[in-house]
């Protein structure tokens, strides 16, 4: 796809591609100066927040995640920002929902004079807010899995689990990360954002921690579940090993009277008796019952 300029006046132009290998970035980055090292990030497509400063300009990359039918199959989305003062390039791979979000919002009365930094605030916030439905998805498939450990235990639902706490490590780096941009942003010495948005920001940077808080709690429950699911499995476990050796348990006297009596010999006691099946079948009754008895005394 050609450049796209979303915004071009005196005052702001913003530049979009969603393709880094566009000839017109190379143009736009020698009429706006930008480092070759910043040109080349764009087209490593790398999946880690930063932010760099060179001085005339800030390159940002930001990672949105697009969410593909299950929580834990979640897709890293990078997008590159080159924010100056009268000028944003934003680069991304293919259409980038944050760029087509904040093109709606700027069609709108959403500010009388709008500048490179109110751009920069639209695409970090909604970003930043995609965080929220993920999380939301997982917590509801957490409570799934906690059902599901009380009512049959299962080896797949520690390995879901364990899918489920990757998927969290990944989100809490990157909200980490991003959290670590406004960090940057807002220690800057001259201060690069302005009273009204700096509070913008801070807002941001709340959301990010209460982010990153559902993100533990919802990581120490999954803990919770893989502990309780090992636990029943190991008690499921017992119980069939206790019953069994209690069947082998009261079966063993029967197995040693008929293995006698089962022997080839000819001058064996009974054998040619009348009433030796009888009596041999009394015998095993009475000790099967009172090897029931012994055990349930015992509480076995």
């Amino acid at each position: 796809m050609v450049e796209c300029r979303i915004i071009d006046n005196p005052n702001l132009r913003w530049h979009h591609f969603d393709d880094a290998e566009d000839p017109e970035l190379v143009v736009l980055a020698a009429q706006y100066s930008l480092h070759e090292l910043a040109i080349g990030q764009c087209a490593t497509l790398t999946s880690r927040a930063k932010l760099d400063d060179y001085q005339t300009y800030l390159f940002v990359v930001l990672i949105e995640f697009r969410n593909e039918e299950q929580p834990d199959r979640l897709v890293e989305e990078p997008l590159y920002l080159f924010v100056g003062d009268d000028f944003i390039i934003t680069v991304s791979d293919g259409i980038n929902r944050s760029v087509e979000n904040a093109k709606q919002i700027i069609k709108t009365p959403w500010i009388s004079e709008r500048t490179s930094k109110d751009i920069f605030y639209l695409l970090f916030d909604y970003i930043c807010d995609q965080y929220f439905p993920v999380i939301d998805e997982i917590s509801e498939e957490i409570s799934e899995l906690e059902q599901a450990v009380y009512e049959k235990p299962d080896r797949d639902i520690s390995r879901r689990a364990t899918i489920l706490k990757k998927t969290l490590t990944l989100l809490r780096r990157a909200a980490s990360s991003h959290r670590g941009i406004i960090n940057q942003l807002l220690r800057k010495n001259p201060p690069y954002l302005q009273a009204p948005l700096n509070l913008y920001f801070r807002d941001i940077y709340d959301h990010l921690v209460q982010a990153m808080d559902l993100i533990e709690t919802d990581r120490d429950l999954l803990t919770g579940v893989i502990d309780t699911n090992i636990s029943a499995t190991a008690h499921r476990t017992n119980e069939i090993v206790k019953t069994l050796t209690i069947y082998a348990t009261a079966l063993l006297p029967l197995n040693v009277i008929t293995g006698y009596f089962g022997m080839n010999f000819v001058h064996l006691p009974f054998i040619h008796e009348r009433w030796a099946v009888p009596i041999i079948t009394t015998l095993l009754l009475l000790m099967l019952i009172g090897t029931a008895i012994y055990l349930r005394r015992r509480q076995w």
